[in-house]
């Protein structure tokens, strides 16, 4: 049984930093190999690596909340919960996630990046914040 199903990635958006103090967008992929994560659970999934985490948060943007430019404060892993946001980088770049989304903010120097509700609607994230050092490949190198 194959049971990546042609499935070898997870794919995830990644905010990085670039060496002019700018952001950008890259599209990035978290490798997945086969499970073995719950025993005895029977086999058929794929996981990642274990990332290690310092800490997990909840975040709600209401209706109308527009980011101000901002770099992550450590290497955080995002997933867009409710509503549809617009992350964008420095360089003019954009992306659109919806629910169930994953974006990797490790933007962690220079101007940063900003976020807000697709027209106006109201957003909920869940943040990991990630033990991932900056020059990490997490961390997006400098550009």
């Amino acid at each position: 049984m194959d049971i990546f199903k042609g499935r070898k990635a997870m794919k995830h958006v990644r905010i990085c930093a670039d060496a002019n103090g700018g952001s950008y967008i890259a599209e990035g992929s978290w490798p997945l190999k086969k499970g073995n994560f719950t025993p005895p659970s029977p086999s058929g999934y794929s996981v990642t690596d274990t990332l290690c985490a310092t800490g997990v948060l909840m975040m709600h943007h209401p209706a109308g909340y527009r980011d101000e430019w901002h770099c992550a404060p450590a290497p955080v892993l995002g997933t867009v919960l409710t509503g549809a946001v617009r992350i964008q980088t420095s360089d003019g770049d954009s992306r659109v996630l919806s629910p169930g989304d994953q974006f990797a903010a490790a933007d962690l120097t220079g101007k940063g990046h900003k976020m807000e509700g697709v027209d106006g609607t109201a957003y909920d994230l869940m943040l990991v914040v990630l033990a991932a050092r900056p020059d990490t490949p997490f961390g997006g190198g400098v550009k």
